[in-house]
């Protein structure tokens, strides 16, 4: 499997983990967050799987909705499960809107 940054790249937006740092923003780009790593399944005191559980934030200024189509389309396809897509939030001072994703990636 693809890491979740070439995941969300395919995209053709830019991601990266935790605070996106470039010093010029685009006009729309995604963060993303590990907030879980966990044992998904165990068999004789062994983990044989895990999940990991990330929050990718989807930044945008202007109409997102096309772009979160074709980013959830894209985590379906690499066989990531959508969790929740949260509400999303307008931020007046930068412009941007915020879509927070939480997906879920099962590993062996």
């Amino acid at each position: 499997m693809s890491s979740i940054k070439e995941i969300l790249e395919s995209t053709g937006l830019s991601a990266q983990r935790g605070v996106y740092t470039g010093k010029i923003k685009p006009k729309a780009y995604y963060t993303f967050l590990r907030l879980l790593g966990t044992p998904a399944v165990n068999a004789d005191d062994t983990e044989s799987e895990s999940k990991e559980m990330y929050r990718v934030t989807l930044f945008h200024k202007g109409d997102f909705e096309a772009q979160l189509n074709k980013t959830l389309e894209v985590l379906r396809a690499a066989g990531i499960y959508i969790n929740s897509v949260d509400t999303e939030s307008y931020e007046t001072e930068t412009g941007y809107w915020l879509v927070p994703i939480t997906i879920e990636i099962l590993k062996e």
